[in-house]
């Protein structure tokens, strides 16, 4: 396994006028689109970023600026709700889509610098690189409405570009990201229409609301959450961990050796997942009797009764957690947290239990409740393997050799992400990278302790 640092390097922009790209076609009407129960978690409301870096291709002539912006109008017309605006329902306060045909912001944006001196953003900062997005900064207190869609594109001086999405976490998933960046590609491609037809029907996934109290995640263990020296701080910082093929090997291997009769393997997210966890909690120097918990997300679209269809792009997850004190967490073996890892999953594919979960949402948005105890123990860490990439997005510069998912809000401290590797390492094929970010001080422990784990598990030195 391996850490890549991130400096700070200069990345100087001159961006064009924003403008707004309509439909290509003329919608049918206005009209206000109802959000789903999930859509609506107040979690949700926050704008996440992914930039999409392409590679030069000296035998293509067409301006992808130009493929660009006429692919995301014939988008609108298949995915109009996402040409319209996002505010808050009077009467109920709940998030709505107002479409009345405006547009999507599409920036333009140059540099004189080329992609490999940037590694392909790989090792960029943060909040350098921001600014192949666009601007995401969003007043939530309000009820100004917002865009939930915005796009940037970047050419570089060695002809390679980035393709920068800014989307509302309240209109769609992971999924239903790489869903849509898909169609855009397909569209620039040359196709006449997209691959998967967009579904809406949001309805299906509504809570019933009821008169029982809402129970807020964590209250029950508010007061004995793990508190961490490092934190609070707005000293964060992130980190990239590649972790190649063969090290996962190993460590499921060394894991089923453990047990001679374990019915089920263990995936890559279930053993990753436990591991980091484990490093994670070290690093921060958690107090031992203080609770910890790992939030882990499940996918349901193919667990409803009928399962959801293909081209719906909506929130289609529930959260399923893991908590332990972070004594227990540490004198636990990854073979035993990564067992209750798989069993945490497993209830999130019970019928009752997203049920409840959709109740319990709506009470929570009734009652205007969440949780605000102390979160430092608090870890998600959430799987993008199978959700950046929808399929294809050659469209003339051939797949994509990186992606980069951002996000500005500060409780990022507490969220990890699992990643397919960037194709510029060959020997990274069926790896994975993990982002993390911590306190600047934690961050020293947490690679200190990982290369004592790889030492343990692997004979790394490194």
């Amino acid at each position: 396994m391996s850490n890549q640092r991130k400096p700070i390097l200069p990345l100087l922009l001159e961006k064009k006028p924003v403008e707004l790209v309509k439909p290509a076609k003329h919608t049918s009407c206005d009209e206000t689109l109802s959000l789903s129960t999930l859509d609506n978690d107040l979690f949700n409301e926050v704008m996440y970023a992914t930039i999409y870096v392409f590679k030069a291709n000296q035998k293509k002539l067409n301006d992808p600026v130009s493929l660009l912006r006429k692919a995301l109008s014939e988008l609108l017309v298949h995915y109009y709700p996402l040409s319209g605006k996002l505010m808050r329902s009077e009467s109920s306060g709940k998030l709505q889509l107002v479409y009345l045909g405006e547009g999507v912001p599409f920036e333009v944006a140059t540099s004189t610098l080329d992609l490999s001196s940037l590694n392909y953003i790989e090792n960029l900062d943060d909040q350098v690189a921001l600014r192949l997005v666009p601007d995401i900064e969003i007043d939530y207190e309000s009820n100004v409405s917002y865009h939930p869609l915005a796009l940037q594109v970047t050419k570089f001086a060695c002809g390679g570009f980035t393709i920068g999405t800014a989307l509302t976490h309240a209109v769609c998933d992971g999924y239903g990201v790489a869903q849509i960046i898909h169609a855009l590609t397909e569209l620039a491609a040359g196709k006449t229409e997209p691959s998967v037809k967009p579904v809406w029907q949001r309805e299906r996934l509504v809570g019933k609301i009821d008169n029982k109290p809402g129970k807020v995640p964590g209250s029950h263990i508010d007061g004995l959450l793990a508190t961490s020296p490092y934190l609070p701080t707005t000293d964060v910082v992130t980190e990239i961990i590649n972790i190649p093929a063969g090290d996962i090997k190993r460590l499921k291997d060394s894991l089923m050796r453990e047990c001679d009769y374990l019915k089920e393997s263990f995936t890559t997210y279930e053993v990753l997942s436990s591991y980091v966890w484990k490093l994670r909690s070290r690093a921060l120097k958690l107090n031992p009797d203080g609770i910890t918990v790992l939030g882990v997300a499940v996918g349901i679209r193919h667990v409803l009764d009928p399962p959801l269809p293909k081209g719906y792009y909506g929130n289609a997850y529930i959260d399923v957690y893991v908590e332990l004190t972070v004594r227990e967490l540490q004198e636990s073996s990854i073979f035993d947290i990564a067992n209750r890892v798989k069993k945490a999953k497993k209830t999130a594919y019970e019928k009752g239990y997203i049920e409840e979960e959709l109740k319990n949402t709506e009470r929570l948005m009734r009652d205007d409740a969440m949780f605000e105890g102390v979160s430092d123990g608090l870890f998600f860490l959430t799987d993008w393997r199978n959700i950046g990439w929808f399929g294809s997005m050659d469209f003339g510069w051939d797949e994509p050799v990186n992606l980069r998912p951002l996000t500005q809000r500060e409780s990022t401290v507490h969220v990890g992400m699992i990643l397919k590797p960037s194709k510029l390492d060959p020997s990274m094929e069926g790896g994975v990278k993990v982002i993390m970010k911590l306190p600047r001080d934690a961050m020293v422990e947490f690679k200190r302790e990982m290369a004592a784990m790889n030492k343990l598990y692997f004979g790394d030195t490194n």
